[in-house]
């Protein structure tokens, strides 16, 4: 499977649509594209057109164009449209954060290649899609921000909803094309956000435009569409659908969907647990976050505050490490007070998700838990008031309470150098897990994960196998510096004392193709000059080694290098040498053209013997 083309999760840019049954669906590209699979299971009418075919005049109820589109395919576009219809167009962002960083342009296939304006490059500005969409007849667009982008759109955007930092760390690798990474993204992210031009640098734009006066993405209730996570890359019995909805009265909403009909049982599960886990941390700090029915599946109540994650972060920029850790022991304090308590049992059901596990006796475990009652699901209201605002991964067997508190740890201060402050391991002793826990927990975690995907393999896996390299400036420098280093050409001055180290100078190339051109004085003096050419076996193309205003091209000289053909010399040892004598005695300056090319020592030593004759002797006489 070619992973960037064929993967599912490129449908996720059009999959949280409001498209019914009975619109009408324009797709332009190909019909096995899996986007146009995704419409057509959305809608009973999907058309699928090339870009040079026209499609059928005033009819669409939505026609979707991924990919930016001329001012010229706008127009016909629009005129497709019904009198509600809407144009759903995806591109580039010309300033995508991700370009800046070092990512090829799709369109041009190069570095740079829509900030470098190419002709070829497809990346857009936010203001050049307004005024094409203007220019083309639309009367209105909204934007949506897909996050990596909009070929696997793991979360979308809108100005209604933008990103807090922290959020966005999880940068797909790249499939298409080799990259480089010159900076941190999520920091730069990060950055970005705070700065509040997210707007600016997402790497894609979703924009829904439309050429009448009608609404912009709407639900069955009339709600606008104004956030879409999703949690759909494990197995399809757990792939479900996150939406943030603003009402006519500005009011906002959080639902949870399943993606498909397999993951029907994960949203009922959700409703039972809700009202497991309220029952059994009654009358402690933790509230749950209640839903209520809704036709898509449910709806959770929208909070406004902080979560403890975030508090601690602040906590530990501000060095407050204690007062970090207390935070940290009240959550573990809240886990361990639960209802219901009894000594822990493995069961069937348990070893169906965790496997079998060889734990101590005497752990406490309620009958329900939530794995995921950790510090990123706790939001902080303002009056300080903690709820467990995400229950997914809930279960109705006994997990020993201890495990939930490792998983705290673990996604908590054993995740970043800034958090490793606290020391894990500290933290672990002190909230009283054992050694043989740790190493048990590690491995349900490990089982867990699996279960969660139930043999589907995640893009993250799939990037470590079918990636492309990405080149981390850091390292590409490195690989520079010990390359230059090795081809740095250093000349040594003999004065009439023999030549030393002390009285050398040494040059780099101005070029990465190991290129120099030198002027290098010297004085009546210096009785030879010996240039050494790297540190390491190379080849030598000498174009020019002559005096300044001498007819000749280059020198007489003596080396321990092998002539191969013209002026280019093989050196097959990583100490070459050219030795220059019987210098003028007077100041002279020496014109210095060459180019070096560094090569492994054995494949020197095995291509010098083909092309000099004596050097089996000279090997010989050597030893």
């Amino acid at each position: 499977m070619d992973v960037f083309t064929d993967s599912y999760l490129r449908a996720n840019i059009i999959a949280w649509l409001p498209i019914k049954k009975n619109d009408f669906v324009c797709y332009i590209g190909n019909d096995t594209d899996t986007a146009a699979k995704k419409l057509k299971e959305m809608s009973d009418h999907v058309t699928c057109v090339s870009k040079t075919e026209t499609p059928q005049k005033g009819r669409y109820e939505f026609l979707v164009c991924l990919g930016m589109a001329s001012k010229e395919e706008l127009q016909v576009y629009s005129s497709c449209l019904s009198e509600s219809g809407k144009l759903v167009l995806a591109a580039e962002n010309a300033y995508g954060l991700k370009y800046l960083a070092g990512a090829k342009e799709t369109g041009s296939g190069e570095y740079f290649g829509s900030v470098e304006a190419l002709k070829e490059a497809d990346g857009v500005t936010r203001e050049e899609i307004i005024t094409r969409l203007s220019d083309a007849g639309f009367m209105w667009q909204t934007f949506y921000y897909p996050f990596p982008d909009y070929y696997f759109a793991m979360s979308i955007y809108s100005d209604d909803y933008l990103p807090k930092p922290g959020e966005l760390i999880d940068q797909i690798g790249n499939f298409d094309a080799e990259r480089l990474v010159l900076f941190d993204e999520s920091k730069a992210m990060d950055a970005v956000i705070a700065r509040g031009r997210f707007f600016e640098f997402s790497n894609s734009y979703l924009v829904i435009a439309g050429s009448k006066t009608s609404a912009c993405c709407t639900n069955e209730r009339g709600e606008t569409i104004s956030f879409v996570k999703f949690s759909n890359d494990r197995g399809k019995q757990h792939n479900i659908c996150t939406l943030v909805t603003k009402s006519a009265d500005k009011r906002f909403h959080l639902l949870k969907t399943a993606y498909g009909k397999e993951a029907l049982p994960q949203i009922e599960k959700l409703k039972q647990s809700y009202h497991a886990l309220k029952e059994l941390y009654e009358g402690t700090k933790i509230s749950v976050n209640a839903y209520r029915e809704r036709e898509c599946g449910i709806e959770l109540e929208f909070l406004n505050g902080h979560t403890l994650e975030e508090e601690l972060d602040l906590l530990l920029e501000q060095g407050k490490l204690e007062t970090a850790y207390l935070k940290m022991s009240d959550v573990f304090e809240v886990i361990r007070s639960c209802k219901h308590q009894k000594e822990f049992e493995m069961t069937e059901e348990f070893c169906r998700v965790f496997g079998n596990r060889k734990l101590p006796s005497g752990l406490k475990a309620a009958p329900v838990c939530d794995i995921d009652f950790i510090m990123p699901n706790i939001l902080v209201g303002a009056d300080g008031g903690w709820t467990l605002i995400d229950y997914e991964w809930s279960f109705q067997f006994p997990v020993p309470l201890n495990f939930i508190i490792y998983r705290n740890i673990r996604y908590y201060a054993d995740t970043t150098a800034a958090r490793r402050v606290l020391n894990p391991q500290a933290l672990y002793e002190k909230a009283k897990i054992s050694a043989q826990e740790i190493v048990e927990y590690a491995a349900m975690e490990e089982a867990f994960q699996a279960y969660v995907l139930d043999g589907h393999t995640p893009l993250r896996q799939l990037y470590r196998e079918q990636g492309k390299p990405a080149y981390h400036v850091s390292s590409v420098l490195h690989v520079i510096d010990d390359m230059e280093r090795r081809r740095a050409l250093m000349v040594y001055f003999d004065r009439g004392g023999g030549f030393s180290e002390k009285d050398t100078e040494t040059y780099h190339s101005k070029a990465m193709d190991g290129t120099y051109h030198l002027e290098i004085p010297v004085g009546a003096e210096v009785k030879k000059l010996r240039i050494d050419p790297g540190s390491q076996a190379c080849t030598v193309d000498i174009e020019r080694m002559s005096w300044k205003g001498s007819r000749n091209t280059v020198l007489n000289f003596i080396s321990n290098g092998h002539k191969m053909s013209g002026s280019i010399y093989l050196f097959d040892t990583e100490d070459p040498n050219i030795l220059l004598e019987n210098l003028p005695q007077k100041d002279k300056t020496l014109l210095l053209d060459l180019r070096i090319d560094s090569m492994s020592l054995s494949a020197a030593e095995w291509i010098a013997p083909k092309i000099d004759t004596k050097y089996k002797l000279k090997k010989m006489l050597k030893k």
